[in-house]
């Protein structure tokens, strides 16, 4: 009797007297195959559960926000306290607090629900200039 070449199932050829032995054979290879697939296939998705419980427990918030120009800035709402900020416009450059340096000057100050963006008193500098488009990140 001939095989398969790649998963050595039996081929049953028309001059073979039919016996169910290799019809056998053949499911208890397919089946050894599926639940060798399938605890392979559990133990992958038990890693990725793991690595998305992990990637959950860190707040990641990407975005954009129109400058008021009021000097004491505007709050940014990002729905949770982020350890921190990264915020840039064209003009400015890049601003960074974290919880060591809440604050960056009075420019950017980090909040129980996001940060507040403030301009300087001279020139209406800063990170909340009226009509600027400011980037930021904020992490947890």
């Amino acid at each position: 009797m001939q095989q398969t070449e790649k998963h050595k199932l039996n081929l049953i050829e028309s001059s073979d007297t039919f016996s169910p032995a290799p019809l056998n054979e053949n499911t208890q290879k397919i089946e050894d195959a599926l639940s060798a697939e399938t605890v392979r296939r559990i133990a992958a998705d038990a890693a990725l559960d793991s690595r998305v419980t992990a990637l959950e427990v860190h707040k990641v918030a990407v975005g954009t926000y129109t400058g008021n120009g009021v000097a004491d800035g505007q709050e940014i709402n990002l729905g949770f306290a982020p350890s921190i900020v990264f915020v840039q416009d064209r003009y400015t450059g890049a601003v960074i607090a974290t919880k060591a340096r809440p604050y960056y000057g009075s420019l950017i100050v980090l909040t129980e629900n996001g940060f507040r963006a403030a301009n300087d008193l001279i020139g209406n500098r800063g990170m909340n200039g009226g009509g600027g488009i400011y980037t930021y990140c904020a992490i947890a």
